[in-house]
């Protein structure tokens, strides 16, 4: 198995009120339950409000080492795991904070971590707890996060390779035909898109794109995208098989159950696999939590649906190497 991304889990983000940041001693406090913010841990912030004085949504911080309840911030590793260099918060701000990890990791131990924020890739990323949301959805490229292109080439290799993720979404306005998920960008690249169905804004579509053109689009049989409603979505491009294969809440969609997807003769990614859209002048509003991928040479395991069936109804279930 290549690469194994852990979920975005409650116990991964931590929301207090900015009244628990001390700008005098440059800590946050509340921090007691959070085992997650370890020494060295690569974080982000987010406020509801305005953000403490000092800090920055667009920066990743480093966890410095806890003391007590307190947490503070620093620009780099060493200084983090060394006590120095502690960022100047120099006034509370407003609102609810929420603190998160930079990243989901890869716990293959290869570092293919899916980065939540460089540079500007998550600057609108943000969403009511406990998501990673877009935030609108509209003519820009507003993901939650990003896995790098040329890392997924090197792991997920078609027709020999494998490719699961699965993920928690919740929408925000339904706009039909905005992408929330993928790498396809209406055949101008290589690779799967989830959207927002045209014809029926409560179904999800997949589209596989390959060699400038869209192999396949189909509808999603059941319902599967609402403002109210929280659904598990699984997604695998079984290479050996030559299908894809969606489930929705546990169950595999009728529609598409076992998609053909003989026509696909590689899948050269040319753009980062997206959480929140998958084109620059399509991204769709949602939430996203529990977050997952998987990558290795083979077909899907004959267990497949029990498998998914049984991380629709666990929320961060991670499998075990006797499960598959």
């Amino acid at each position: 198995m290549s690469m194994w991304l852990t979920p975005t889990t409650y116990a991964f983000l931590t929301q207090v009120s900015t009244s628990a940041v001390d700008a005098t001693n440059n800590w946050i406090t509340g921090f007691a339950s959070s085992t997650w913010a370890v020494a060295g841990t690569p974080i982000k912030v987010r406020s509801s409000g305005t953000i403490p004085g000092g800090l920055s949504n667009s920066v990743m911080y480093y966890a410095g080492k806890p003391t007590a309840d307190r947490l503070t911030l620093h620009l780099t590793k060493t200084d983090a795991l060394a006590g120095n260099g502690v960022v100047d918060i120099t006034r509370q701000g407003s609102g609810n904070l929420t603190v998160y990890p930079a990243y989901i990791k890869d716990y293959s131990g290869q570092g293919n971590d899916l980065l939540y924020g460089q540079s500007t890739f998550d600057t609108v990323a943000f969403g009511s707890f406990p998501y990673m949301s877009s935030s609108s959805s509209g003519s820009f490229d507003a993901v939650a996060g990003r896995l790098d292109y040329t890392t997924l080439r090197r792991r997920f290799v078609w027709p020999a390779d494998t490719f699961l993720c699965f993920f928690r979404v919740r929408f925000g306005t339904l706009v039909a035909g905005r992408s929330f998920f993928g790498n396809g960008t209406s055949g101008l690249t290589h690779g799967p898109r989830l959207h927002v169905a045209s014809s029926d804004a409560s179904r999800l579509r997949l589209q596989v794109a390959h060699a400038g053109s869209v192999v396949t689009s189909i509808n999603s049989a059941a319902e599967a995208c609402s403002t109210n409603t929280e659904h598990h979505i699984a997604l695998a491009l079984d290479g050996p098989n030559a299908t894809a294969a969606i489930w929705i809440d546990g169950d595999r969609d009728f529609n598409i159950g076992a998609l053909n997807l003989s026509a696909v003769a590689a899948m050269n990614f040319t753009t980062d696999l997206r959480f929140g859209g998958a084109a620059a002048n399509n991204a769709h509003a949602a939430g996203f939590r529990d977050c997952h991928a998987f990558a290795w040479t083979g077909s899907l395991p004959g267990n497949i649906d029990d498998l998914i069936a049984r991380a629709a109804v666990s929320n961060y279930h991670r499998f075990s190497r006797g499960e598959v």
